[in-house]
């Protein structure tokens, strides 16, 4: 294997994606490695081949002919919520139990999101868990409140930290 350097019978050997044209020279547990490390990594489903100089992308199919169960759950599950996130008029069940999610194609017009695996409600508009006896409008001004009284106390009572510029506020020493 060229990336292990172990001696390992041919049929661990398998083309890593169906448009790669180098060697069988990556064994099937160094691929699965590569597509974890990616996974652990980066957080994302735009893998290329490990074989040196191949920018072939390892997709859904290669994965799941390659990788292990549990290796190819955790991938479709990536891919899965990377598509949702393109979707604009998709949003997550704010219920930290529920894991469901759902479109909202009235989107503003009706702000109210009710999830139809849990029954909670969220705000479509600011995607948060739905603001009790407030509308959007006076949701948004208490929290353009909240904003600047935060930003104040930062001025006041914080500097920035030389080196990273995070706000820091002296308590002692």
């Amino acid at each position: 294997c060229n990336i292990c350097v172990e001696k390992k019978p041919p049929t661990l050997f398998l083309a890593v994606t169906s448009k790669c044209k180098h060697a069988k020279s990556i064994c099937r547990n160094c691929v699965e490695r590569h597509i974890d490390a990616n996974l652990n990594g980066k957080g994302d489903v735009f893998i290329l081949c490990p074989f040196e100089g191949c920018k072939k992308v390892i997709e859904h199919n290669d994965v799941k002919r390659i990788a292990n169960q549990e290796l190819f759950e955790r991938f479709d599950t990536i891919s899965l919520r990377q598509a949702l996130r393109t979707m604009p008029d998709f949003r997550w069940c704010k219920n930290s139990r529920c894991g469901s999610g759902q479109i909202h194609y009235d989107r503003d017009d009706a702000p109210i999101m009710t999830c139809r695996s849990c029954g909670e409600k969220s705000c479509y508009t600011h995607d948060v868990p739905w603001h009790e006896n407030m509308s959007c409008a006076q949701y948004e001004e208490k929290r353009k409140e909240s904003e600047a009284a935060t930003n104040h106390y930062l001025m006041k009572h914080t500097k920035p930290c030389p080196k990273c510029g995070t706000h820091i506020e002296k308590n002692g020493g």
